[in-house]
């Protein structure tokens, strides 16, 4: 696996963020279109987690690992909360919105690292 469809993915990811603040910007929707990106985004980590982690004998799990994991299941289930209807509550927002930035921050901050830095492999 090439490098270069990390950073194809990425910008996809990126492109898609971007589309979500600007289409929720133009119908006033924001609080409703972030939320699909939180829960499509946290899907596809946990399956790419799962099929990473699927063919280790002995799991021993580290304490970021269990954070992120963590963090990764309280995004899913505010955002499906806020699929489910209950999108205008405060704290259901708040949630939402600080998902959306971890998950821009983290993309941003990954795609700037392996665009400096050159890999033959992945993995």
């Amino acid at each position: 696996m090439n490098d270069i469809y990390v950073i194809i993915a990425m910008f996809i990811i990126l492109i898609s963020h971007l589309a979500a603040i600007i289409i929720g910007y133009k119908l006033r929707k924001t609080t409703l279109i972030i939320p699909y990106l939180n829960a499509v985004l946290v899907i596809g980590i946990f399956i790419f987690w799962v099929l990473n982690s699927m063919y280790i004998k002995q799991h021993n799990f580290e304490v970021r690992e269990l954070f992120v994991i963590g963090m990764e299941a309280c995004i899913l289930i505010f955002a499906l909360y806020s699929i489910m209807g209950y999108y205008k509550k405060k704290y259901v927002k708040v949630i939402n919105y600080i998902g959306f930035a971890i998950h821009l921050l983290a993309t941003t901050g990954m795609l700037y690292y392996i665009a400096t830095f050159k890999f033959d492999r992945l993995f």
